[in-house]
């Protein structure tokens, strides 16, 4: 009798093809500045408004003579302080779209310097220092501690979002694709499906980031080949 993991496995074979073709996700390895700014503007919000937001911080750090794509947490508050704060930073880099719906949310740029402070507050500043603490379980769970605590944070989907940008294995799996693994072999949770797809990537010779991101973009009616 099949298994969970290979009933997923043979629905991703049917619905995503080639894995050679997958189109790649994005991800900023190096730098632990972008994958917090990418990752929290990017909930409730069209891809390509974060894209101008990111590009607008690379092009502010190429100025002052640096690499965005290889900083940490540091950089990312010296920038804010530099310009007057997460408002200011916010209208010449960010944009100011807040963090909820409720009356008077903070900034998604507040949220970003909260969640940088309370992560160098606890020794993480760079994707390496990261990698070190997620291995850990009890000093991963204090960080996902202090990112839910950060307004707007609290489901944890963009601190799961900052582990896959930083290629960091272990995130759990968002919504949509928690839809998909469901549909498929039934009632899951995010981790769960986390797990399986983890299980299936094994099992294939496959990177289980990238057969995440597959699957996202399947079932979000993205393309996800790569045009032949």
């Amino acid at each position: 009798m099949p298994t969970d993991i290979d009933l997923l496995r043979t629905a991703c074979e049917r619905d995503l093809g080639d894995p050679e073709q997958w189109l790649s996700s994005i991800s900023y390895p190096n730098s632990l500045a972008l994958c917090v700014i990418d990752a929290i503007y990017s909930t409730g919000a069209r891809y390509v408004t974060v894209e101008k937001v990111v590009g607008r911080y690379r092009d502010h750090r190429t100025a002052q003579g640096g690499d965005a794509d290889s900083d940490g947490l540091t950089e990312l508050l010296a920038t804010m302080r530099e310009l007057g704060g997460p408002d200011p930073w916010a209208s010449q880099i960010g944009n100011r779209r807040p963090t909820s719906s409720a009356a008077n949310a903070p900034l998604k740029a507040q949220a970003i310097a909260e969640v940088a402070e309370a992560l160098v507050a606890l020794g993480i500043d760079t994707t390496d220092d990261l990698r070190a603490v997620a291995a850990d379980d009890e000093r991963r769970a204090r960080a996902r501690a202090v990112w839910c605590a950060t307004p707007g944070q609290r489901s944890g989907l963009t601190w799961d979002y900052t582990l896959k940008l930083a290629q960091i294995p272990g995130a759990n799996a968002g919504p949509v694709v928690v839809g998909y693994v469901a549909r498929e072999i039934g009632t899951v949770d995010s981790a769960g499906a986390a797990e399986l797809i983890r299980g299936v990537a094994e099992a294939a010779g496959w990177n289980a980031i990238e057969l995440d991101h597959a699957i996202w973009r399947f079932e979000s009616g993205r393309p996800h080949q790569r045009a032949s």
